[in-house]
């Protein structure tokens, strides 16, 4: 965060820097302009005074006058006859100059009085500034001056400015380093626990609160996180608990008769019906460990799954048959209705579902009880799958627990039938499984309904 307020900062500063120095550059170059321009009319009123002046000498006085002048550095100044021949030259001999008729200025003050021209001149090696002017007979007196005077006037006039100028960079340096300070200081005061206890830029208020909905949010996520671990926590030590309480009981059954039986305190007549106990506890610890595995397994997703289109009417007629000599000892109808298109699921895990509802069904059902099976359509593309009996019933109270792992309404009666308390929650697993939902409708006396209503086209059952 350090690192990144230190960029932002200096990012700041240098584009408050950039604006200004681009204001005092803006600022130069407009008195520069302005500047150039007045000294460049200075220096023509100077140049025309000066030709005005030396003209009226010569006019007094001649070639006296002349060979008497010396004129400053940069300064020239030539006295033309009519006919454009040198009279006289302050720089070179004028024997040796060539005519003049045809030097624009020397022209335009022989038909004017007065003219003036700009151009390079080969004597002084300079661009020069020339002002001519006709004098009463008819010749004329040129002034000239190098463009070195304007600039040595224009700096002369400039370098106050130039110095104001650099003391306002100074302090432009010194107000956008304060500048850059003073924005950033209130985002770098930002708590981002909590990003609105501190008053900040109108601008960032939107950008505080995405902070503290993202910060409440977390919260929210971590608290939800923190209750599920809390609650697969308290899960997994109630399994841990209720496996071994269910495993134990039937060890602790089959080790009693193996003893009795081992240290010959049976009598021979007893001895089938003690293995017959033993056998009993065995098969219920077998179906326990299977119903174990089979629940830990969809847990954690390990099933081997391959979806294909299951006929419920055909997979619930499957588990029927299967279960009518239970149905039949236990004096219970079990029948099969309705009928309904295939859906997409794993085959395995459908059957153990209706397995375990028909089984309960008989189970907890009474003699000369029936149990009906309905496979049927229903509207938005889902197939439901219904096992209603007309049993002992749910208490109310125990109605949103009853698919809990090892939860019992009646633990004597479930262990005297054989019950492992996994039946309904190998169930909902199966629903999660499939994306199916499930519905519980039961009445004490009356009997239970269970609903399992499968999509026609199943979620990814691998993930």
């Amino acid at each position: 965060m350090r690192a990144r307020s230190l960029r932002l900062s200096r990012k700041v500063y240098r584009s408050c820097l950039l604006a200004a120095l681009s204001a005092v550059l803006v600022c130069v170059g407009i008195f520069a302009g302005f500047a150039y321009n007045q000294v460049s009319r200075e220096n023509t009123r100077n140049l025309q005074e000066e030709a005005a002046y030396i003209a009226h000498a010569v006019e007094l006085s001649g070639t006296a006058y002349l060979r008497t002048l010396t004129p400053a550095a940069g300064s020239r100044v030539t006295w033309i006859a009519p006919d454009g021949r040198v009279l006289y030259d302050t720089q070179v001999p004028a024997s040796s100059m060539e005519n003049h008729a045809d030097r624009w200025e020397v022209r335009q003050a022989l038909e004017e009085g007065a003219g003036q021209s700009s151009r390079y001149s080969d004597t002084l090696a300079e661009r020069t500034y020339n002002y001519a002017v006709r004098i009463s007979d008819g010749s004329v007196v040129r002034f000239s001056a190098t463009q070195a005077s304007n600039w040595s006037l224009l700096r002369t006039a400039a370098l106050p400015t130039l110095a104001a100028l650099a003391a306002v960079a100074a302090l432009t340096l010194l107000l956008a380093s304060k500048t850059a300070r003073d924005m950033v200081q209130p985002i770098n005061r930002i708590n981002l626990q909590a990003p609105q206890e501190r008053e900040t830029y109108e601008e960032l208020r939107p950008l505080v609160q995405r902070i503290g909905l993202q910060n409440r949010q977390l919260r929210e996520q971590m608290e939800h996180l923190s209750q599920e671990h809390e609650e697969q926590d308290r899960f997994r030590r109630e399994f841990t608990a209720n496996v071994s309480h269910e495993l134990k009981t039937p060890l602790t059954s089959i080790s009693g008769f193996a003893e009795i039986i081992r240290d010959g305190l049976v009598r021979s007549e007893d001895v089938p019906r003690f293995a017959g106990n033993i056998y009993k506890e065995a098969r219920r610890l077998i179906t326990l460990v299977g119903d174990i595995i089979k629940i830990t397994q969809m847990d954690d997703k390990q099933l081997p799954i391959q979806r294909e289109q299951l006929d419920l009417r055909a997979l619930c007629a499957d588990v029927i048959e299967h279960l009518q000599p239970a149905a039949g000892s236990a004096g219970v109808e079990i029948c099969l209705e309705g009928n309904a298109p295939p859906v997409s699921g794993a085959r395995q895990i459908a059957d153990e579902m209706i397995y375990n509802l028909c089984d309960n069904a008989i189970k907890y059902n009474r003699p000369g009880g029936k149990v009906r099976v309905r496979v049927e359509p229903r509207q938005e593309g889902v197939v439901a799958v219904s096992v209603e009996d007309t049993g002992i019933g749910i208490p109310k109270e125990h109605q949103a627990r009853v698919f809990e792992r090892f939860y019992r309404v009646d633990k004597n009666r479930s262990r005297e039938i054989g019950g492992t308390g996994l039946g309904l929650s190998i169930v909902k697993h199966g629903a999660l499984y499939h994306g199916a939902a499930l519905y519980l409708d039961s009445t004490p006396g009356v009997g239970t309904k269970i609903t399992v209503v499968f999509p026609r086209t199943a979620p990814d059952l691998e993930h």
